[in-house]
Parts: structure tokens; sequence; C-alpha cells
């Protein structure tokens, strides 16, 4: 009895991994007989799945056919109390081909043919039936093992381990249905009840948060319509002014204001057609996009828009000529506009690509702007500008030091020609 002890406690300190070399022998040389130990409670089920047969000549017996067993296991588990707590794991131990985690569902394969064990005079194995009666239940093909889902992930903080959620799971089946042991005696326990309550209740919220992200999803890709098509609106309104040549803003742009300036006044008259623009003007939201800033903004953006579709045309003909001319705005600060020349769609086609104040008017500087200018554009200047044009200032036309001999140096195709139409008045027309 004392040599079984001793087994025992070297199974529980191993936590279940032993070899055929470490078992203490008989005085005469033969091996100590290993039985099976089986038990109506799952403390002593942790013992009872190892399915550890007799070595030797004698013929294979159960272990409850023993008269001493019911002490032998009394005393196991005495003596391993506390060794139980390393074989037993917390939720987040077991084999790789079950649940993770409380997210994932219970892992509960349905095989033609589960692996059989010899578990008294017959040959064992476990039964997808189970699934329907216990719904709880896991099995791990890997280590031919059943386990609780509901143990493994929802139960009580510090609560006492069971077989259910140990690292080797139960694989008893001949007390699998047993009335006062395997799945029923667990799913009488009360860890395992507490566990199935916290199961229910994460159902429930989990369902009830999935509800309620739909609705939440639902009105945002709604908000987020609404926005899109309020300032559509305002990018074709600004649109519709910037190509008609009109002003947008008005001196006095205030709500007691008669005349609120071109931009505020159309928005107001689309508000009386469209409900969802009304509702975004009349509101108190401070994201009107109706300030000067913000139209700026816009306006900004719908030009690149343009150069972006006029630089793709560009490339797609390869080459190219530029007439550019410097002129002064309305607040006396000298700016060099650029017009790019090219071959699209079967037609000569002439567009205005940029407008860019310059702090020296001297050939040196302009130069630099422009090759700067269509730098910034992705334009291949030195092998695809053919051609540029300029009025006749010595500046700009000078042989020797003007611009248009500046830019042939890094450009060599690129022949001048004279254009004696102010870019001014072109821009105009």
């Amino acid at each position: 009895m004392k040599r079984k002890k001793d087994i025992t406690s070297y199974f529980c300190t191993k936590k279940m991994n032993y070899n055929e070399a470490d078992i203490e022998t008989e005085p005469d040389g033969v091996r100590a007989e290993e039985k099976q130990v089986e038990s109506t409670t799952e403390s002593e089920q942790v013992f009872g799945d190892t399915g550890v047969q007799r070595e030797g000549t004698e013929q294979e017996r159960e272990t409850d056919e023993n008269p001493e067993s019911e002490e032998a296991e009394s005393e196991i588990q005495a003596e391993c109390e506390t060794q139980t707590e390393n074989i037993c794991a917390s939720t987040s131990t077991g084999p790789s081909d079950i649940s993770k985690c409380k997210e994932d569902p219970p892992m509960q394969p349905d095989l033609k043919l589960f692996p059989r064990t010899l578990m008294g005079d017959r040959r064992r194995s476990f039964k997808s039936a189970w699934y329907h009666i216990h719904p709880w239940l896991e099995y791990s093909q890997h280590l031919d093992s059943a386990y609780c889902y509901a143990c493994r992930h929802f139960s009580p903080p510090n609560s006492p381990d069971t077989v259910f959620d140990s690292p080797v799971g139960f694989k008893n089946w001949k007390k699998a249905t047993y009335k006062e042991a395997g799945f029923a005696l667990h799913a009488r326990s009360e860890r395992h009840k507490q566990a199935m309550v916290t199961w229910r209740d994460y159902q429930k919220a989990a369902a009830a948060n999935a509800t309620l992200v739909n609705v939440l999803n639902k009105e945002h890709n709604r908000q987020v319509k609404e926005n899109r098509e309020y300032i559509k609106t305002i990018g074709e309104v600004l649109l519709l002014t910037a190509t008609q040549n009109i002003a947008q803003r008005g001196h006095n742009e205030s709500a007691e204001s008669g005349n609120k300036g071109n931009f505020k006044a159309i928005l107001d008259i689309i508000a009386n057609h469209n409900k969802s623009v009304k509702k975004r003007l009349a509101s108190n939201h401070n994201a009107k996009y109706t300030s000067k800033i913000i139209q700026n903004e816009v306006l900004d953006c719908l030009a690149d828009m343009v150069r972006t579709e006029i630089t793709e045309e560009v490339k797609n003909s390869e080459v190219f000529s530029i007439v550019a001319d410097e002129t002064k705005d309305v607040k006396k600060k000298e700016q060099i506009s650029l017009v790019l020349r090219y071959y699209y769609n079967g037609a000569i086609q002439e567009s205005f690509l940029h407008f860019e104040s310059t702090e020296k008017l001297d050939a040196a500087g302009l130069s630099d702007k422009i090759i700067h200018i269509l730098e910034n554009h992705g334009l291949e200047y030195k092998k695809n500008l053919v051609g540029q044009a300029y009025d006749g200032a010595s500046v700009m036309s000078g042989k020797h030091s003007g611009v248009q001999a500046r830019i042939k140096e890094e450009a060599k195709y690129a022949f001048y020609f004279h254009y004696w139409l102010p870019l001014s008045d072109y821009c105009k027309r």
C-alpha cells in the first residue's frame, strides 16, 4: 500500500507525464500493478482518466474488484489534495483543438468513429450524441478527452478545479453516463451551475450588444450619408459660383441681412427643396461649412481636382508647351501665370494650370519659379517640353540670359515663340 501511494504521488507531481523507467518494481523484479482508479467524485475521476493498464503476465482487472480500492482511493485523495491544483488548470489551459476564449463556441467535432480505449471488459469511446444531452461538452481529438466549456470560461474566481477543466480532461467513458458519476455528477455541482448561469447571461448580453451595434451602425451610416450629401451640395454651389466667375460672399452674411451674398443665397434656395440641407442650416451645429475659410478650402480642393485632370491629359499626350506671363493682382502683388498647351483627344488643348506669387522678377527668379511649378505637378519638362511662349520683354525673351534661354538650358527641345497676347487678357477670354 505504501508503494501504491508513492507511485500515485509521483504521478501527481509530474502531472501524469510519466514513463515506465520511473515505476518502482517488486523485490523479485516484477513491476508493480498499475490499476485504474474509479470513484463517484470528480476529484477521484482525475486518476480514473489515466486508463493505465497492468503490465506483466497477470490478467487485466478493474480497480473496483479490489476490496482495498476504496481505502486506497481515500489515501490517494488525501495525499494528492495539493497536487491536483497543478493538474486542474485555469480556464485558459487545455489542448490546442478546443476553445481558447469565451468568444469561441464549444468545440464539438462529430466524428464517424471516435477513438476506442479498453476499459474493463470492452472498448469504450466518446459519443457525439452526448453533445445534445450536455451542450456544455467539448471534445479534444488530440487527447481523446472531454471538457466543460462553461467551467473553463465562466467559473467564479478562486472556485475549486475539476477534471473537466484540467489539462488532461475527462476520458473515463465507462462512467461518463453514470447517474452518480461522470457528466451527471459534474452537471449537479454548484461550480458548474454558477458557470452555466454566467454563460447564459453572457450569451444574452452578447445578443443584446449585437442588436445595439446594428442600430448604432445603421444610425451612423445614415448620418454619414447625410453629411456626404450636404458637403456635396456645398461643393456644387462653390463650383457654380467659380465657373460663372461670380463672387461667393457678400458684405453682410448675418441672419438679419437682406443680401447674404451669392453663396448663401443659393444655399437658401436649395434648402427650400431639400429637408436635409434646411435642417443643417437651421440647426445649432458648428459644422455648417459656410464660413469663408471653409469656402476657400473647398475651392482649393476643387482646383486640385482640375489640376490633376489637366496633368493627366498632359502626361498622356507626352509633349507639351508652356505659356507664361507675370501680372499684378488686386493687391498689387506680382504673380506668374502658367498655361499648358498640348494635343489631346484629336485637338489642341490650352489649359490654365497655376497662379503663383513671385518675389524676384529677374530672369533667374522667373525661370526657377516656372521649373518649380512644373516639377510640383510631376511634369517631365527636360524631355517633353517642346515649346515656350512669353511676351517680348527682354527679361523673358533675352537670347543669352532671359527666361527662354535659361529654360532651354534645362529642356533642349523647348523652342521659344513670341506670344503677343497678354496672358491676363487670355485668361479673361
